[in-house]
């Protein structure tokens, strides 16, 4: 009982496994409390994920020698298995697109889907994205959007499912999934939703059309993508819907053009906007109001002195940032080695 709830919470989430966390909620209201609280599951479930068969991974000629793959075979995305003498690769496998397994590039996966980029020209219809679940070997092509004429591909995703008499909304699945594109075409910023079974529609981004230059990615944190414009805009695309809204980023120097932008998950599975510049690092937090407040500020010569290999040199040019996400904030003095 003298532990803060802080503390408790630390505990509490290097349980070992699901069922000792039930067991750990029955030992108190005080502690069933703290594992009910929806923060506390987000994080668990960040240091608990779930068994994965394994990963796609897309790949240059070097990384498969790295990988240890045939760097001669195709040169599509590879699977690498979580355990090899557990699961077999061969299930995964994409030979069964319409452009077979050396072609195209994954962009996004979202359930048991992926959505991948084929090659121009061939059997795909440019700019050549398909929709695929490789365990049941199931793939839809998707048809350029009507107003793409030519244009060029910013981004792509798949959006959660639409909801039926069938389906839960949010669970995606080859019956309702949704794919979301952004392009240019003459100069202006277009955003259009693919819906299985039915055909494109226009999203409205007016915040972005006017921009005559392509949007800078900053990242993905709390089922939303960011993405900055010229100027000081931060768009945010949510992964549920699709729709897309705009804030201001903070003027953060008199320089800040030469910052760099990113945004990654809180522990509290929250957004959160930070840059680097002149060796500090500044971390932003979203309010209720939709506006970003600094949220801390660290000195990364100071917060890494006393750390192996510290050299007071590795501050005199300017700092690279490696890694990001929750785990990353909390191990790598806030993503920065």
């Amino acid at each position: 009982m003298d532990l803060h709830d802080d503390a408790l919470g630390l505990v509490l989430e290097r349980v070992g496994s699901h069922v000792s966390l039930i067991r750990a909620a029955a030992v108190c209201r005080r502690w069933r409390r703290a594992i009910a609280g929806a923060a506390f599951l987000r994080r668990f479930r960040s240091l608990h994920a779930p068994a994965v068969a394994g990963y796609y991974h897309n790949t240059s000629p070097w990384a498969r020698i790295l990988m240890g793959v045939d760097a001669r075979a195709s040169k599509g995305p590879v699977f690498l298995p979580s355990s090899p003498p557990v699961v077999d690769a061969r299930h995964f496998s994409l030979d069964f697109l319409p452009d077979g397994a050396g072609s195209g590039t994954i962009l996004d996966s979202r359930g048991s889907l992926l959505l991948v980029m084929g090659r121009r020209g061939r059997g795909l219809a440019s700019p050549g994205m398909v929709v695929c679940e490789p365990l049941t070997r199931r793939c839809e092509i998707i048809p350029p959007p009507a107003d793409f004429n030519g244009g060029g591909f910013l981004f792509s995703c798949l959006v959660d499912g639409y909801a039926d008499d069938n389906e839960a909304s949010g669970h995606i699945s080859m019956s309702n999934f949704r794919v979301l594109c952004m392009f240019k075409r003459d100069g202006v910023m277009h955003a259009a939703m693919f819906t299985v079974g039915s055909s494109w529609s226009n999203k409205n981004i007016g915040h972005i059309a006017p921009s005559l230059q392509w949007p800078d990615f900053l990242g993905r944190a709390g089922g939303s993508w960011y993405f900055h414009v010229e100027g000081r805009i931060l768009v945010e695309l949510d992964g549920s819907t699709g729709d897309s809204t705009s804030s201001v980023i903070l003027a953060i120097e008199e320089s800040d053009q030469r910052c760099k932008y990113l945004v990654t998950e809180g522990r509290d599975g929250k957004p959160r906007f930070f840059t680097v510049f002149n060796n500090t690092m500044k971390v932003f937090a979203k309010l209720h109001s939709g506006e970003w407040a600094l949220e801390n500020s660290v000195l990364l010569s100071e917060a890494t002195c006393g750390l192996p290999g510290y050299q007071p040199s590795f501050f005199i040019y300017g700092q690279e940032i490696l890694t990001r996400g929750n785990k990353a904030l909390h191990q790598e003095v806030d993503g920065h080695q």
